[in-house]
């Protein structure tokens, strides 16, 4: 690891610690006012003064630690890439050498149904013989097929067979709403507001970690009461809808889900929602790589709690439009005046084989502008669940935010050419709701 690098790492720790730090002086203060009970008698606009106050200052050191952990990242990756020999691609990241094992189809309409409405068919049923061997298929005689449950020491990017699933396609959806007299900005950058990179390990919870990300994002953006969304409960309850739709004992897997059925687990409409990643935090789990099943007593194959559950309603998705690729203004318009309008957007990625490279990687950049023949011959690619949170108009490309750690790319982030969007599919944003609490 270079010295950027590593201070990267220190600059990112340490803002990290000064945003706890910043929430143990939120909640003493909060306590202190209760002890002596001020806060009865205190105005409801004073109250939530209070706590943008604290919130914000969260966000602006959490923000500007991630933000220069970036610009050291990147700084370190342009230094390096100088020095020809020493970045000789490791064993391990090899493209020959990782999980060859196939995804998901393409971006064909075969997955799901409209976001509002709950009117799926009930699938649970199906191959229930599976489950009398359910157990067996966890057994320690199967102990070498099984994943780990981190990242190790040597990191290397997901398996292409815990992939994304592309929506099906519903004339319902509500579209995003182009604004012919917008004038565009030649450059945009919303990574300042954005929470820290999450990184999802070894699992294949790509579409809950994008979907996270725009929640807390919205949340960020109207100055609400801080609020990071449980990554494994969109998951699992993501997983619950897929298993509904057909999937048997998706809740039970490590697999993909499609990003409509992540918002629709967040959807007030559907009874939805998402609690703290405090109530029901993340944790990378075990797994059978032949089966997919995840060991017995792995925490993402259990229903959350029952009181993360409760906490869950009172945080929604109260808005999400989806973007047309086929209407009569271009999706890369688009797509840019939604984040010229300060809205990130979350989407679905096929051949993300593209950003495995040791350059992309390294620096964020380097994203081939077209695939290869190859690629292009490959009827089953990698499909992976991004965020979007700018663009820089004059070189065509836009600025996204991956889930595979802030050690990865610049500061978790790397550089799109438009010209991949050809082999994106189904964009769509989201705006939070105000939480209610009973």
């Amino acid at each position: 690891m270079s010295f950027f690098n590593i201070l990267a790492d220190a600059t990112e720790d340490h803002s990290k610690l000064g945003g706890k730090a910043i929430d143990v002086a939120h909640r003493t203060h909060n306590g202190i006012l209760n002890a002596v009970g001020v806060s009865k008698i205190l105005p409801s606009p004073v109250k939530s003064l209070a706590d943008g106050v604290f919130d914000a200052n969260k966000a602006l050191v959490e923000g500007a630690g991630s933000t220069t952990a970036g610009m050291l990242r990147s700084i370190g990756g342009a230094f390096g890439a100088t020095q020809q020999n020493s970045h000789q691609v490791p064993e391990h990241q090899h493209p020959n050498n990782r999980d060859g094992t196939r995804g998901y189809g393409d971006d064909s309409d075969d997955n799901d149904s409209h976001v509002d409405e709950d009117d799926e068919s009930d699938g649970e049923d199906k191959d229930k013989d599976d489950e009398d061997n359910e157990d067996d298929e966890d057994d320690e005689d199967n102990e070498d097929k099984v994943g780990e449950g981190s990242l190790g020491e040597e990191w290397a990017p997901p398996p292409r067979h815990l992939r994304a699933r592309p929506d099906r396609h519903d004339a319902r959806d509500h579209h995003f709403k182009y604004d012919s007299k917008h004038r565009l900005s030649a450059y945009v950058d919303l990574r300042h507001l954005c929470p820290p990179v999450y990184d999802q390990g070894q699992m294949g919870s790509c579409t809950s970690h994008a979907v996270a990300a725009a929640f807390e994002f919205s949340v960020m953006q109207q100055n609400l009461p801080h609020f990071s969304p449980s990554r494994l409960f969109i998951w699992y309850k993501s997983r619950e809808l897929e298993q509904r739709a057909g999937i048997h004992d998706a809740v039970k897997k490590n697999i993909g889900v499609s990003l409509r059925n992540a918002i629709k687990s967040v959807s007030p409409k559907n009874k939805g929602g998402v609690c703290s990643e405090e109530d029901w935090s993340y944790e990378v789990c075990k797994y059978n790589k032949k089966t997919l099943y995840f060991v017995t007593g792995a925490k993402a194959r259990r229903l959350p709690s029952a009181a993360a559950t409760k906490h869950s309603y009172d945080h929604t998705a109260v808005q999400y439009a989806k973007f047309d690729p086929k209407g009569p203004i271009s999706l890369s318009k688009q797509l840019m005046q939604c984040l010229d309008k300060g809205i990130p957007f979350v989407f679905g990625m096929s051949h993300c084989d593209v950003i495995k490279g040791t350059q992309v990687s390294e620096t964020g950049h380097g994203v081939p502008k077209k695939l290869t023949a190859k690629q292009l011959k490959d009827k089953k690619p990698h499909n992976h669940s991004l965020m979007a949170v700018g663009y820089i108009k004059s070189e065509k490309q836009f600025i996204i935010r991956n889930s595979w750690g802030a050690h990865w790319g610049e500061g978790g982030y790397f550089y799109m050419p438009f010209s991949l969007l050809k082999y994106c599919y189904d964009f769509w944003s989201i705006k939070v709701n105000r939480p209610h609490h009973k």
